[in-house]
């Protein structure tokens, strides 16, 4: 009896032991097969990560496409032609390895009147002849094949050209060339390339945009701008005058809501060395003013740009009466913040107010970010009889803004006055 019961025991022992065995080698195999799974096998996650990993190293990799003879030598004839056309105002206006920006726009308009779509590299200048870019830039964004050519002039004396080919697919082909005068006077290529752009977009502000490949980092931004669209004057001239010269590193003119009634939310000392700069075309020697600005520069600077009394700026500017000045303190690497800034900004529009004010709405465009509005603000402007302009707002348009650059008055950090 205790024989028959242990063979039983034992039959049962081994009939359990193997339905765990199948049991477990079932489940090993269908955690090998099925990728269908919530977590996937140990070995399909393996394989997309790496296939994950491929994608983005192709996406780094500048897609290089091979050129004939025939077209290297029709894109070298056209840059070249372009040159030549411009070598007598290039020749005379060249200094020290740089030409003027009444040269620049000369130039421009040269090939304009060759018909030719030619921007400027200091973008303070239309695209000549732009209606023939934006229309195959149409026709490529409805998804037709289309072509179109772009040259550039800058004052550092490099001729560019582009040839932009796009297919139905939505694919950009970008062939370029560069080249720069030699001492004869000979134009010289220095650099030619057909490359299939990583992406590309055609904003409706009217900026041109290409990615050649995808960009790593600031230090191997990949992005390429165009502004096609053009604007009106007194947009170009606000943005040169009274924009660029002031921007939006250490000084918060831009970064705040501010009116003529609440002047103290600026910091003028911050400011005076940018309108300073724009005033007299210098930089302001930081060392000659380490007892301070004195009174009467410091008033007359601030004075230009501010329909402000001088009881005013003393208050909003920390006058010192006993020296004689107003504070200021140079920009050091120990009393400022660490800023994202803007490429550069521009002037999209004008609005005439009743009060006889001009409102002037910016977008800070970000070239290593590839967006045409990296920074959103409303700056408004009063008239004077001299034909100028006096800051008398601000409004930071939060809405639209990617990101605002922060600041912090150099006066707060520890050791500032």
């Amino acid at each position: 009896m205790k024989k028959r019961t242990s063979i039983i025991a034992a039959g049962v022992f081994l009939l359990i032991a193997g339905m765990l065995a199948w049991s477990l080698k079932s489940a090993h195999d269908n955690e090998r097969n099925n990728s269908d799974g919530d977590g996937g096998s140990i070995e399909s996650i393996a394989d997309g990560e790496a296939s994950e990993n491929q994608t983005e190293k192709e996406a780094y990799e500048l897609k290089i496409i091979e050129m004939d003879e025939q077209e290297k030598e029709e894109t070298l004839k056209k840059l070249f032609s372009f040159m030549e056309s411009c070598k007598n105002i290039y020749e005379s206006t060249i200094k020290e390895g740089n030409t003027d920006e009444d040269a620049l726009h000369g130039m421009i308009e040269v090939g304009a009147k060759k018909g030719l779509s030619v921007a400027c590299g200091n973008r303070d200048y239309n695209l000549s002849n732009y209606e023939q870019v934006d229309a195959a830039l149409r026709d490529a964004l409805s998804g037709k094949e289309a072509e179109a050519e772009i040259y550039q002039v800058n004052t550092v004396g490099v001729f560019r050209y582009y040839h932009l080919a796009f297919n139905k697919k939505n694919e950009l082909f970008v062939t370029s060339a560069s080249a720069v005068f030699t001492e004869e006077m000979k134009p010289a290529l220095s650099q030619l390339e057909k490359i299939l752009a990583y992406q590309w977009e055609y904003t409706p502000k009217g900026w041109l945009i290409w990615e050649k490949a995808l960009s790593r980092n600031q230090e191997m931004d990949m992005h390429i701008f165009c502004r096609v669209l053009p604007l009106d004057e007194q947009c170009r001239r606000i943005t040169q005058e009274y924009v660029v010269p002031v921007s939006y590193f250490c000084n918060n003119l831009f970064l705040t809501d501010w009116d003529m009634s609440s002047l103290e939310k600026l910091e003028f000392n911050d400011l005076f060395e940018f309108l300073y700069a724009e005033e007299y075309g210098k930089r302001l020697e930081n060392e000659a003013y380490g007892d301070g600005i004195p009174k009467q520069e410091f008033e007359s600077v601030i004075g230009q740009y501010f329909d402000i009394s001088v009881d005013d700026i003393e208050q909003y500017g920390r006058y010192d009466s006993a020296k004689g000045s107003y504070p200021f303190h140079a920009i050091g690497i120990r009393n400022r913040v660490q800023q994202l800034q803007p490429s550069f900004p521009e002037v999209v529009r004008c609005t005439e107010n009743e009060d006889g004010t001009v409102t002037a709405y910016v977008e800070a465009v970000s070239i290593e970010e590839g967006m045409d509005c990296y920074y959103a603000h409303e700056v408004t402007l009063g008239r004077r009889e001299d034909g100028r302009y006096v800051y008398v707002g601000n409004r930071v348009d939060r809405e639209r803004s990617y990101c605002i650059p922060a600041y912090r008055a150099r006066r707060e950090f520890e050791g500032a006055e």
